[in-house]
C-alpha cells in the first residue's frame, strides 16, 4: 500500500526533528570539532575527503536516518552529494 502524502510527510518531519534537533545523541567528532546535527554536517562537509562516508553514514542511522544511510552506503563516493540533497528534503521539516 502506498503511503499518503500526510504519512509522508509525518515521516519526514519526525526524521527532520531526529537529525536537526537530535537530543541527547552524541555529536559525530571530526578533527576534534563536534558536529551535533545535520546542519553542523553539511556545514563542515568541505573538511570531509570521503573518506569518511562509512563512519557518517553510521552516526546519521544513530540519529534516526536509517534511509540516508543505506544510500550513502551503496554509493560512499556521493555521500557529500546525498548529505545536501537530504539537507534539502528536511529543511523544510525541521
Amino acid at each position: 500500500m502506498a503511503k499518503s502524502c500526510g504519512d509522508e510527510d509525518a515521516e519526514k518531519r519526525a526524521i527532520a526533528q531526529r537529525l536537526f534537533e537530535p537530543g541527547d545523541k552524541n555529536p559525530y567528532l571530526f578533527n576534534g570539532k563536534p558536529l551535533k546535527n545535520l546542519s553542523d554536517l553539511k556545514d563542515y562537509l568541505i573538511a570531509f575527503t570521503g573518506k569518511e562516508a562509512i563512519w557518517v553514514a553510521a552516526w546519521l542511522e544513530y540519529l534516526g536516518d536509517k534511509e540516508l544511510a543505506v544510500r550513502i552506503r551503496k554509493k560512499p563516493q556521493d555521500f557529500k552529494r546525498l548529505i545536501l540533497k537530504r539537507y534539502d528534503e528536511l529543511k523544510r521539516y525541521a
